[in-house]
């Protein structure tokens, strides 16, 4: 499995229902820099900064998680959700719950 920093940050930011502006201006800095940085060759304080902000230790940044394939198809309110992995079930539950819950 191929480790992508970018992709990794991008999926955190995914549970947490943020997005990756978000993310830059709880950093405080643009988001323009923290796409750079996750795309190419960031430094250790940036990486630090990034976790903090997600209030994960440093080390789950780099944490490979082993997706367990599966074919989910979800039907809510006449809209229809697919996941493929499990990670991607639990992400769109949450999204699910986000969307539903002032209803």
């Amino acid at each position: 499995m191929e480790y992508n920093l970018s992709n990794r940050v991008k999926e955190l930011c995914r549970q947490r229902g943020i997005q990756l502006k978000d993310l830059a201006k709880e950093m405080g800095i643009a988001p323009e820099s923290l796409s750079r940085a996750i795309n190419g060759n960031p430094q250790l304080s940036t990486i630090t900064s990034i976790a903090d902000n997600l209030d994960i230790p440093t080390s789950e940044l780099f944490a490979i998680k082993e997706q367990v394939p599966l074919n989910a198809i979800i039907v809510c309110k006449n809209k229809t959700y697919v996941a493929q992995t499990i990670s991607e079930l639990k992400l769109l539950v949450n999204e699910i719950e986000r969307e539903y819950a002032n209803h």
